[in-house]
């Protein structure tokens, strides 16, 4: 027994001499990669962190030089002062109703068509597909007029006949400006990718227990879909929460501005206070903060299956 104990009690010395000298491999490109997505991050989170500093700072401090990140303290006055101002309440329902009514249709009628362009079989499926491909490339500044005009146009709305006129259309109203985001190429593109990664047997075992090809989507394919789902929802609301141009365009009335014309309008003037108009600018993020914490998992399983193939 000793005999045979001296021997592996030589290859345990030896192995753990050999484990003492492994060192982790030194390599520069890594480095300098670690280094590079540092000063990514930093300079993406510094213009944020600057926002929230100055939101606290006072009148006088805001302009000091040279100007310093910490303040002097904490003014939650700003933030009073910000919820204070002129139609703020009323700019907050408007921002809620434009981004939700935004989202959810976007999530309805993007795997709906994704959907259909993934796995149902007609005439014309590859040609539609290749026309919401080619919307991709269109600016949208390029569409801002035309879309106006169907919004304006658009029969029995507003006073206006079947053919359009006589009246405002859905100029100045909810649906003027959730109807032109309620389907998205993007969110069509991404949702039939999907679809078409996910195994036919699904739908096969669903077919010979006598589903529809509703409820084989409702029952099978949208729960799968969760992922893909989240990020599409995330990035819908971020779109309409930020989106200023095409509420400025289309209503006229001021109680129908949303937040990002109110903050425009807290900012516009030579007697504007910008550390209220940051705190304003703080309190207008934390929303799509919020929602993009809520689906992080899901958004994170998006981007870690979106190049596996099931």
């Amino acid at each position: 027994m000793t005999d045979l104990a001296q021997p592996a009690a030589m290859e345990r010395q030896i192995a753990a001499r050999g484990r003492r000298r492994e060192f982790p491999r030194f390599d520069v490109m890594n480095v300098i990669g670690y280094l590079l997505l540092l000063f990514a991050a930093l300079a993406t989170v510094m213009p944020f962190l600057w926002m929230v500093s100055t939101s606290f700072k006072g009148d006088q401090e805001i302009f000091r030089f040279p100007p310093s990140f910490i303040p002097d303290g904490l003014r939650w006055q700003n933030y009073l002062d910000a919820m204070a101002s002129p139609d703020a309440g009323r700019q907050l329902v408007n921002s809620l109703i434009y981004a939700l009514g935004s989202t959810v249709s976007n999530l309805v009628f993007c795997s709906l068509a994704g959907y259909a362009l993934a796995r149902m079989q007609f005439s014309g499926r590859n040609l539609i597909f290749a026309l919401v491909v080619g919307l991709l490339m269109v600016p949208a500044q390029s569409q801002i007029v035309p879309v106006f005009l169907i919004v304006q146009k658009i029969p029995f709305a507003g006073g206006n006949d079947w053919l359009g006129n006589g009246g405002t259309g859905l100029l100045n109203t909810y649906w003027g400006m959730i109807l032109p985001t309620a389907a998205t190429p993007f969110g069509i593109f991404m949702m039939r990718q999907f679809f078409t990664r996910i195994p036919m047997e699904y739908e096969e075992s669903a077919k010979l227990d006598g589903a529809s090809p509703f409820t084989i989507f409702r029952r099978i394919l949208l729960p799968l879909a969760r992922p893909s789902l989240a990020v599409l929802g995330v990035l819908s609301f971020q779109s309409a929460w930020n989106d200023f141009v095409w509420p400025l365009i289309l209503n006229s009335h001021r109680e129908m501005a949303t937040l990002q014309i109110g903050l425009q309008l807290l900012q516009s003037g030579p007697d504007a206070r910008w550390n209220v108009v940051m705190a304003m600018a703080t309190l207008i993020t934390l929303p799509v903060i919020i929602v993009y914490l809520l689906a992080q998992r899901h958004v994170i399983d998006g981007a870690v299956t979106s190049g596996v193939k099931g």
